[in-house]
């Protein structure tokens, strides 16, 4: 027996105890992996329902904007569609007035001139507020 080495000592059952305790605090690291991964999506659940959050404000907002282009485009064309009328009505008064202008009848000249004198003013009565475009007349002027 002289072939054992002096420095290995045979162990103890004390020594077996001890190391019987240590190891059931060892971890499973199949374990802990499986937490970790649970965690992460835990955590990634959350950030995703915050970004869902955040996507279905800025949708409300979109659609709150939509609709205040929406009304404000009906506007317009309402607008538009007023002032294509006043126009028209513009350019029949003025045709109506160089009509009357080439009579050679001055009376029928001035009958003329004071109805279409009137339809000018039912004209510009009718301005609403966002329309503010002045009509001018040639009328009174010489023909």
């Amino acid at each position: 027996m002289s072939d054992i080495k002096p420095d290995l000592k045979p162990i103890a059952p004390r020594q077996i105890e001890a190391v019987a305790a240590a190891s059931a605090k060892v971890i499973d690291f199949r374990r802990y992996r499986l937490a970790r991964l649970i965690n992460d999506a835990s955590v990634q659940q959350g950030e995703l329902a915050r970004m869902m959050r955040a996507s279905a404000n800025e949708r409300t907002q979109l659609a709150q904007a939509l609709q205040g282009a929406q009304r404000h485009l009906a506007t317009i064309a309402d607008s538009y569609t007023h002032l294509l009328t006043r126009l028209a009505r513009e350019k029949d008064f003025r045709t109506a007035c160089q009509e009357a202008a080439e009579l050679d009848d001055l009376d029928e000249m001035i009958r003329r001139r004071d109805a279409l004198a009137s339809e000018l003013a039912d004209i510009r009565r009718t301005v609403r507020p966002g329309l503010r475009i002045g009509l001018t007349a040639g009328c009174d002027r010489p023909g």
